[in-house]
């Protein structure tokens, strides 16, 4: 039974990380160096490349993470669930979430969950897979990766995108380079 409950949490968490519904009452953003100041407020629609990615410190918004991010990315914070998001422009997007549980156990469960073809009937196959994430790649032939750190007792689940409601332009198709750069922004990140 505990086993079933956990997986059930974990099943809403996962769909909350997908569908991003709900709504949010508080947009923050941060510069470069992790310091909070306005709303974003620019949309930029640059496609960066690893050169163009900069050390973006995430624990001041309570995220224990160093993670490569554009120079000027803002962090969002969405109420809804507690996960904060680094928004670097349209084309770079990613979610952050703490969670319960060993690293290992909540990535099996991801991964199980992803490739059930019940559950997830798009799935076509896994890209890529690490000890610590995985991309996959759904029928249409788009990617999305799951990727994770254990910090202070938790799990960080880093994933492409942002909730919609906060995203200050709400694009939320990213072609597949840019989702490959995301992931390796992922894989960048370091527990602080």
């Amino acid at each position: 039974m505990k086993n079933l409950t956990k997986f059930f949490a974990c099943a809403i968490l996962f769909a909350t990380l997908l569908q991003s519904c709900g709504s949010a009452d508080t947009n923050t953003s941060s510069n470069a160096d992790g310091q909070v100041s306005a709303e974003a407020s620019v949309q930029n629609d640059t496609h960066y490349k690893t050169a163009d990615l900069v050390d973006l410190d995430l624990s001041a918004n309570g995220i224990p993470v160093v993670i490569k991010a554009p120079k000027g990315s803002k962090v969002l914070k969405y109420d809804v669930d507690g996960s904060i998001s680094v928004y670097g422009g349209k084309f770079f997007k990613v979610n952050f979430k703490q969670i319960d549980g060993a690293l290992a156990d909540n990535m099996s469960m991801y991964k199980s969950m992803k490739t059930d073809k019940e559950m997830n009937p798009s799935f076509e196959k896994l890209e890529t897979e690490e000890a610590n994430g995985f991309m996959a790649k759904n029928t249409s032939g788009y990617l999305s990766f799951i990727y994770g750190l254990e910090a202070g007792g938790k799990s960080v689940v880093i994933t492409e995108g942002m909730p919609y409601d906060i995203s200050p332009d709400q694009f939320t198709d990213y072609p597949n380079d840019d989702i490959k750069l995301m992931w390796e922004a992922a894989k960048s990140a370091k527990v602080k």
